[in-house]
């Protein structure tokens, strides 16, 4: 079987990661979530969710550093980019995902846990915070989506045909445009 070029990228990338890291499947009611884990077993569990169209692997340059004090579990999450595969029942609204990812830290074996999401894990992750604040030791919000403020009307106009007609050249223009021209890193 010849591999993706995704599955290249993502294989590539995951070699950025401290030689230590353990892949895992955790099962939960809406299929395997692939999870990341590296630091020491007896490290504060850190929790890290990436934004859309991203996996946890996007944390590589995060992680060493996080490694030497928690125990990280970097998550793909369901239903986007990554190796998590969604099964059964798709969920519907964030009631579904506040349940997968109670499911997830059960399956981890965490009671309660740092939290720390980027952009739209960063939504996911204030969201489960006020459904479960009992399992939060801290929050960490990098750039959260629709948590103080709407999308502003400019950024829906660039973002729209990315997500009306997907494509590698409509995602690269918009990172282009988001991230005004800094380079990009392929992986």
């Amino acid at each position: 079987m010849t591999l993706s070029a995704f599955d290249r990228a993502y294989d590539e990338l995951l070699l950025r990661w401290p030689v230590s890291t353990e892949e895992q499947d955790v099962a939960t009611p809406y299929g395997p979530t692939r999870v990341h884990v590296c630091g020491p077993a007896g490290g504060a569990p850190l929790v890290l969710l990436p934004g859309g169209s991203a996996t946890g692997l996007v944390w590589f340059a995060n992680a060493p550093a996080l490694a030497t004090r928690y125990r990280v579990h970097a998550v793909d999450l369901l239903g986007d980019a990554g190796r998590t595969r969604r099964q059964g029942t798709a969920p519907k609204n964030s009631a579904d995902l506040t349940a997968w990812l109670d499911a997830l830290l059960d399956g981890l074996g965490l009671t309660r846990t740092h939290l720390c999401g980027h952009s739209y894990g960063a939504w996911l992750a204030a969201t489960y915070a006020l459904h479960a604040p009992h399992r939060i030791n801290r929050l960490a919000l990098i750039d959260p989506t629709q948590i103080f403020a709407a999308f502003r009307p400019g950024y829906l106009l660039h973002a729209l045909p990315t997500l009306i007609r997907p494509s590698q050249d409509r995602a690269r223009a918009f990172l282009a445009w988001e991230t005004a021209g800094a380079p990009l890193d392929e992986t």
